[in-house]
C-alpha cells in the first residue's frame, strides 16, 4: 500500500507536468531552466541499484531465508525510490523547498503532541497487534520510544534548517529605542519565533522518550554541525552560535530539567553501573561482596555487554554470508540460530543498522547505501558556503544534521528498519538534491 500510494502520486505529478509544460515555462520567463545536479541522478541510480540487488535475492540466482519478508523489503525500497524521485519532480523552487521542510517539522510536532498527551495520561491501548503502555517513556504512535526519538530527530533537523534559512541576512542596524522595540516586536510575531516554539515542543518530546542515544545524538550533531557552520560560514557564525546556545540553555537546562532530562542521565549512569557490575561478577562470581551488593545498582538498565551482544552475534551471520546476505528483511528469521540464549532481554534485531543491513543484503548492499550517504554529505558541505543564498545554506545545514543524527543513532538501534523513520529521512535527504546546479544568488520563486 505504501509503495503503491507513493508511485500513484509520482505518476500523477508526472502527468501534470507533461500536460502543462506551457504554463510552467510561461511562469519562468526570463529565467534559465533549472539544471538538476548530476549527484541527484547518481543518488537515484544508487537507490535503484540497491532495490535491484535486493530483488535479485528473490530470483533463482539469489538467496533469502524468508521470501515474504524480502518481498516486503523490496516494496519498501521501491517506495523510498519513488519518494526521492517525487521530491525531485515537485520541489522546483525555493518556496516549495521551504514548504517541504515545514511539512517535515509539522509532522514531527504532531507526533510530539500525541506523545506528550499520551505520556501525561499514562494511556494503555492496543494498535495493530501491539500493546502500548504510556507513562514511563513517551512512544507516541511508534512501537518504541527509541523509534519516536529517531523520528523527532529528523523533524528537529528540518526545523533547524528552516530556522537558519531565515537567518544570516543583512539588516540595517536598529537606531533608537522605538526602532529597537519595533524590531523586537516584529521578531516576536515572525515566523522565526513560531519555528522556535515548535522546536521547543520537539525537544520536550525527545527528552520524554528517555532515549539515551537519541538525546546524545541530538546534542553531538548540534555541536558538530554548529561548529562546522561557524568555521565555514562567517555570515551564519553569529546566528548559529545564538541558536546553539539557546537550544542548550533554554531547551536543555531550563525546559529539559523541568520535563525530566535528569532521568535520561540516570539511565546512562545506570548502564555504566551495570557494565561495571557485570565485569566484577565475571572476575569473582562467587564473591560474598558481590552477593551483598545493592540490588538496585545491578541491572538497573541493560549493560553494555548485553547491549552489544546482538551485534556480536549478528557478525557471525555476516561472516557466514558476507556477499549475498540472508535476504532483505530476513534478519528476524535467520537471527535465532545465532542468538545467545543467555541474553536476559529478548533481542530479535542487531540493534545496529549497519550490521543488520549488511547481514540482510551483504557488503554490496551496505556499500550502495554508504555511497548515497557520502554523496549527500558532500553535497551538504558544498552548499554550506556564503556564496549561496541563505535558504540554500539553511537547507544544507538541516539535511546535514539529520544525516549525522541518523548515522549516530544507527550504531545502537534499528530505526532505519522502521518505515516511517526511513521515509522521513529519505525525504529530508532528497531536499538537498533539489537545489539546481549553478544556483545563483538571485533565488527562483514560484
Amino acid at each position: 500500500m505504501f509503495a503503491a500510494l507513493v508511485w500513484l502520486l509520482l505518476a500523477a505529478a508526472g502527468l501534470l507536468r507533461i500536460a502543462a509544460p506551457a504554463a510552467s515555462s510561461s511562469s519562468r520567463q526570463g529565467e534559465p531552466p533549472a539544471r538538476v545536479s548530476w549527484g541527484a541522478h547518481m543518488v537515484l541510480a544508487l537507490m535503484v541499484a540497491f532495490t535491484a540487488w535486493c530483488s535479485l535475492q528473490l530470483s533463482p540466482w539469489g538467496y533469502t531465508e524468508d521470501a515474504h519478508e524480502t518481498r516486503m523489503y523490496v516494496l519498501r525500497c521501491v517506495g523510498y525510490v519513488g519518494a526521492f524521485w517525487l521530491v525531485q519532480l515537485l520541489v522546483t523552487s525555493d518556496r516549495r523547498r521551504l514548504v517541504l521542510l515545514g511539512g517535515l517539522l509539522g509532522a514531527g510536532v504532531i507526533q510530539a503532541l500525541i506523545a506528550m498527551v499520551l505520556f501525561s495520561a499514562g494511556s494503555r491501548y492496543e494498535m495493530m497487534g501491539f500493546d502500548f503502555v504510556q507513562g514511563m517513556r513517551a512512544t507516541g504512535t511508534f512501537t518504541g520510544p527509541d523509534a519516536l526519538a529517531s523520528y523527532l530527530l529528523t523533524a528537529l533537523s528540518a526545523g533547524l534548517g528552516l530556522m537558519l534559512t531565515q537567518m544570516g541576512r543583512s539588516h540595517a542596524p536598529s537606531k533608537g529605542r522605538h526602532q529597537r522595540t519595533r524590531t523586537a516586536m516584529e521578531f516576536m510575531m515572525s515566523t522565526k519565533m513560531l519555528v522556535r516554539i515548535l522546536l521547543i515542543l520537539l525537544v520536550i518530546a525527545l527528552v520524554l522518550t528517555r532515549s539515551r542515544m537519541g538525546n546524545a545524538a541530538f546534542f553531538l550533531s548540534l555541536f558538530l554541525v554548529g561548529g562546522w557552520v561557524m568555521l565555514r560560514s562567517p555570515k551564519l557564525r553569529r546566528p548559529a552560535a545564538i541558536l546553539v546556545a539557546s537550544l542548550l540553555v533554554i531547551d536543555t537546562i531550563v525546559i529539559g530539567q523541568w520535563v525530566g532530562l535528569s532521568k535520561v542521565i540516570d539511565r546512562m549512569q545506570a548502564t555504566e553501573i551495570a557494565a561495571e557490575a557485570d565485569a566484577a561478577s565475571a572476575v569473582a562470581p562467587a564473591s560474598s561482596d558481590a552477593l551483598m551488593a545493592p540490588v538496585h545498582l545491578v541491572h538497573k538498565e541493560e549493560s553494555l555487554i548485553e547491549r552489544t551482544r546482538p551485534v556480536r552475534d549478528a557478525l557471525q551471520m555476516l561472516h557466514e554470508r558476507p556477499w549475498t546476505g540472508f535476504g532483505g528483511g530476513a534478519f528476524y528469521t535467520a537471527f535465532p540460530r545465532y542468538k545467545q540464549e543467555s541474553l536476559k532481554l529478548p533481542y530479535n534485531h542487531a540493534h545496529n543498522d549497519y550490521v543488520e543491513i549488511a547481514a540482510d543484503t551483504g557488503v554490496p548492499g551496505l556499500a550502495l547505501l554508504a555511497l548515497v550517504v557520502l554523496l549527500t554529505l558532500g553535497r551538504v558541505i558544498q552548499l554550506i558556503d556564503d556564496r549561496q543564498p541563505s535558504h540554500v545554506r539553511g537547507t544544507a545545514i538541516g539535511v546535514g544534521m539529520g544525516l549525522i543524527c541518523a548515522l549516530l543513532h544507527a550504531t545502537v538501534d534499528l530505526n532505519l528498519q522502521i518505515n516511517a523513520t526511513a521515509m522521513a529521512l529519505t525525504v529530508l535527504l532528497a531536499v538537498v538534491w533539489t537545489v539546481p546546479r549553478g544556483h545563483a544568488a538571485a533565488s527562483r520563486r514560484k
